[in-house]
């Protein structure tokens, strides 16, 4: 590991250095649409960033964490390893575990990359068959945290950066968010001359070249995929009438439905399709040096924005290991190490540290049209999801593959 990111250990000393020695000021960003937080800050001047780090020492308790958090890290010694379900590649992850695992050398970190859905069906097996199984889940699935939630697998934990984490990031009994994952419209370049920046974009060409789209473009199937449905769910609710009347535009030249994110990127990049939306960044970014044709945008019109949100287990062999990871993500250092992996950080106090940051996405489409995919009550409704499955269906899914309704006469 350390063979691969050997800058890292210099990194570390570097953000110490640029940290100032004073503890985090609290502050409350985003998202726009709740109207008691104040938005993201016109700039980050005042909200200097702090250290949860000192190159002198291994590892670091910050001077607002709870003086009994050295227990944890003492007790995280008896522990066997760390085990972790995440949607989040292994590459993204390197800088992450290297850092961590120079704090905390004894702590055997495995992270076995998996669907976002995936992590929750796997744990529930394990669960029942009494076997070893994830300490923490990281997942964007928020049809499966609602699930999660209401089976009672989520530990009840404070973490210590609480305070300083806008409320929009805490879903509440123990589930924090760990990043953000912006939805993105992709298409491949040769295709096409002038790409769309928005949904409005792609409905326009939908309607003005049908023929030259038609079977070219490339959509979540919201039967196959969860972040496909939760992303049209969210889009929708924002953007109502006028987005329903953008998919079916888009309906109309009898789009491809995929259920992943790895084969919508593999056929947009090789051009059997022209264009795509709702696709992960996690998924795309790292893939555009394997596609030269492949280009990207933010969603001008309504930018959705899946949270990678992380949790510790009621079934985890490793608690005290588990709230040190958690703590360690969350906090300034942990936010920075997910960025050099390539990952999204939200913290508003390492604006100007970080390459990569909300408040840049926020910046490119403005604040008021940020979608976040949060915990949704509605969701747990069978007749309101049938509604919006039928709808969505009458809008984009080919005729063809509709099932027939079934009624007394049939």
């Amino acid at each position: 590991m350390a063979a691969t990111y050997p800058r890292l250990a210099l990194l570390t000393l570097i953000f110490s250095i640029l940290l100032t020695a004073c503890a985090p000021t609290a502050v409350a960003p985003l998202p726009g649409p709740v109207a008691e937080e104040s938005p993201l800050p016109a700039s980050s001047a005042g909200f200097e960033p702090t250290p949860t780090v000192s190159a002198l020492e291994r590892y670091y308790v910050p001077t607002y964490y709870s003086p009994f958090y050295g227990q944890v890290i003492e007790d995280s010694k008896t522990e066997n390893g760390l085990l972790i379900y995440a949607s989040t590649s292994s590459e993204s992850w390197a800088p992450v575990l290297e850092i961590f695992q120079n704090h905390y050398p004894w702590i055997n970190v495995i992270n076995l990359e998996l669907e976002a859905g995936q992590a929750f069906d796997r744990y529930n097996q394990e669960v029942e068959a009494g076997a070893r199984t994830a300490d923490i889940v990281i997942s964007s699935d928020i049809l499966g945290w609602q699930d999660f939630i209401a089976q009672g697998q989520v530990l009840t934990y404070r973490s210590q950066e609480e305070g300083y984490l806008p409320s929009w990031s805490k879903t509440g009994g123990g589930i924090y968010t760990a990043s953000i994952d912006p939805l993105l419209i992709i298409y491949n370049k040769r295709l096409i001359d002038k790409p769309p920046y928005s949904m409005l974009g792609i409905s326009v060409l939908a309607r003005a070249f049908t023929a030259k789209y038609t079977s070219t473009i490339a959509v979540h199937d919201i039967a196959a995929s969860r972040q496909g449905f939760a992303a049209n769910w969210f889009w929708t609710k924002n953007q109502g009438e006028a987005g329903w009347n953008i998919l079916n535009a888009v309906g109309i030249t009898a789009p491809v439905l995929q259920s992943s994110d790895s084969q919508i990127i593999d056929d947009v990049g090789s051009g059997t399709n022209s264009m795509a939306y709702f696709v992960s960044s996690l998924a795309v970014l790292p893939r555009m040096s394997e596609y030269p044709d492949l280009g990207w945008s933010y969603i001008q019109d309504g930018q959705p924005i899946a949270l990678q949100n992380i949790a510790i287990t009621q079934a985890n062999a490793s608690p005290n290991s588990a709230k040190l990871m958690l703590d360690f993500l969350l906090s300034q250092e942990g936010q920075l190490a997910l960025s050099l992996g390539g990952q999204t950080p939200y913290r508003t106090d390492i604006i100007r540290l970080s390459s990569s940051h909300l408040e840049k996405v926020s910046e490119a489409v403005g604040q008021e049209k940020l979608i976040f995919l949060l915990y949704e009550p509605q969701l747990k409704s069978v007749s309101r999801v049938a509604d919006f499955s039928r709808r969505w269906d009458a809008a984009l899914r080919p005729p063809e593959l509709l099932e027939p309704e079934i009624t007394p006469e049939n």
